[in-house]
């Protein structure tokens, strides 16, 4: 099985990261949608849009806004309690998957998946930037690819 994905990473290396990267977000997407409280997070969000509109409407009335954004303080603090079960559990997985999607791209022989050629005057000598200069590597390829395929999942599984 490693063989196999080694030499497919060594093919196709765009089309590997695309594939894995719409797989781990597929995965994500599903875990967090499983092990959130997506009546509760609708709610809450429903109920943040109204007391947007109600401060909107309290613009001239210091007072009564400065309540409506400790409401939506309270909410936000909620929503993050929500969030930080799937994240977590979410994190075991990254872990593990991360360390061998390095091996494999590295074993395959695999510099940048998507060349660039520009040159910043003073970013690309620093030694942690120097890499980004030339190209995406797999990790930022799989950002990248992720910043895409996230969104779109979550409105077609409607994962709030």
């Amino acid at each position: 099985m490693a063989n196999f994905l080694i030499e497919f990473i060594g093919s196709q290396p765009l089309i590997s990261i695309i594939l894995i990267s719409f797989l781990i977000s597929l995965f994500f997407t599903w875990l967090y949608k499983k092990t959130s409280n997506q009546e509760r997070i609708k709610e809450l969000k429903k109920k943040q849009k109204e007391l947007q509109e109600k401060m909107k409407s309290q613009k001239n009335e210091p007072e009564k806004m400065l309540e409506t954004q400790n409401e939506m303080l309270n909410l936000s603090s909620e929503m993050m309690k929500l969030s930080m079960k799937p994240m977590l559990i979410s994190m075991v997985p990254v872990i593990i998957i991360f360390p061998i999607l390095g091996w494999l791209y590295t074993t395959a022989g695999v510099g940048n998946i998507m060349p660039w050629n520009f040159y910043v005057w003073g970013l690309c000598d620093w030694r942690l930037t120097k890499g980004l200069c030339n190209g995406a590597g797999w990790f930022l390829s799989y950002i990248i690819f992720s910043l895409i395929f996230s969104p779109i999942l979550r409105k077609m599984m409607k994962a709030e």
